[in-house]
């Protein structure tokens, strides 16, 4: 697999470090022109556009907070609109309905801080301790606080929803007992 990674293929432009020829190669990361005497150089010069907030598009409707234009960019996660005056304005358009009905839920671990949603660096949605870092406590579901009938931790997930019956999880990663309630 990783001679499948790194192949490389003739090319007829120098590399401006040290004369020699560029090489087009494939990486991890997508297309790139490295130099053909790498390791000694190692000038690289990426295909794809690397840059992120690029504006695509000038839209005509204007921003609530500054009055500006709003633009199509092009993100790290994909397309969104936001402010042209950024970074003086940080308004953005949420793609994704926003989740007000969740209630943060006292932490099990520290018992002082409250278990907020969060979004991780390749935007997976999870909940935290809002003392981090002194409480490093974090889960993927989102909790709800309700005792585990098998080990009484006190917070649990849906696991499964029907018109008939709601199937909980317990938190605890020692337990994971399943648990269920008529939904009537």
């Amino acid at each position: 697999m990783r001679d499948t990674l790194f192949t490389a293929h003739k090319s007829v432009e120098e590399c401006p470090q040290c004369g020699h020829f560029l090489q087009l190669r494939r990486g991890k990361k997508g297309l790139f022109l490295g130099c053909s005497q790498y390791p000694q150089c190692d000038y690289l010069r990426p295909l794809q556009s690397q840059t992120l907030g690029e504006v695509l598009k000038i839209l005509p409707e204007q921003c609530p907070e500054c009055e500006h234009p709003l633009v199509l960019r092009r993100g790290q996660f994909g397309l969104f609109i936001g402010c042209s005056n950024y970074p003086e304005c940080h308004f953005i358009v949420s793609n994704e309905p926003e989740k007000n009905d969740y209630q943060p839920v006292s932490c099990p671990a520290c018992k002082q801080g409250k278990l907020m949603a969060k979004r991780g660096a390749r935007g997976k949605l999870f909940f935290a301790c809002d003392h981090y870092p002194q409480c490093r406590f974090n889960v993927a579901q989102q909790p709800i606080e309700k005792a585990c009938p098998h080990c009484h931790f006190p917070l649990v997930y849906i696991k499964k929803m029907t018109d008939q019956q709601i199937s909980y999880q317990c938190l605890n990663k020692s337990c994971k007992h399943t648990f269920y309630e008529s939904n009537e």
